[in-house]
């Protein structure tokens, strides 16, 4: 396949059931904490989760994911892509463990772990995505 061949970005926005979605890394507590409260305070969450279509691997958004869940939602918001588009970067955060990881190193560990740490993997995409508020009542 060449440049002009590989798949472009396609997102869509999709309510999903939340026991669908599959984490590839880790949480931490005091992060955890912070955006549950945002979220109960808020009613609301305004980021959806960015979501892998074919195996519902979380790519961004693991503390929403999780603060959704610990807050009783059955239902989650989520931007869902194709992860083979060229329109998806990988890179890492500053101060991971690793310094290099793979798109298959992230399905692998969302499908058979085990997790990278928190804050090991960095998705870009090549255009910002817009807020899409949801209320918390809608998510139950």
């Amino acid at each position: 396949m060449t440049a002009s061949e590989a798949p472009r970005l396609r997102v869509t926005f999709e309510i999903l059931d939340i026991r669908e979605l599959k984490p590839h890394e880790e949480l931490q507590a005091p992060l955890l904490a912070k955006v549950m409260g945002e979220i109960a305070r808020e009613g609301r969450i305004n980021v959806p989760v960015l979501v892998e279509r074919e195996h519902r691997v979380i790519l961004d958004g693991h503390h929403r994911f999780e603060a959704l869940r610990r807050l009783g939602c059955r239902r989650c918001p989520a931007y869902v892509v194709d992860y083979d588009s060229e329109d998806i970067g990988l890179t890492t955060w500053p101060g991971a463990v690793v310094d290099r990881v793979t798109k298959q190193e992230v399905l692998d560990r969302g499908l058979r772990g085990p997790l990278f740490p928190a804050k090991t993997t960095r998705h870009l995409l090549r255009e910002r995505l817009p807020d899409s508020p949801v209320a918390l009542r809608d998510l139950m």
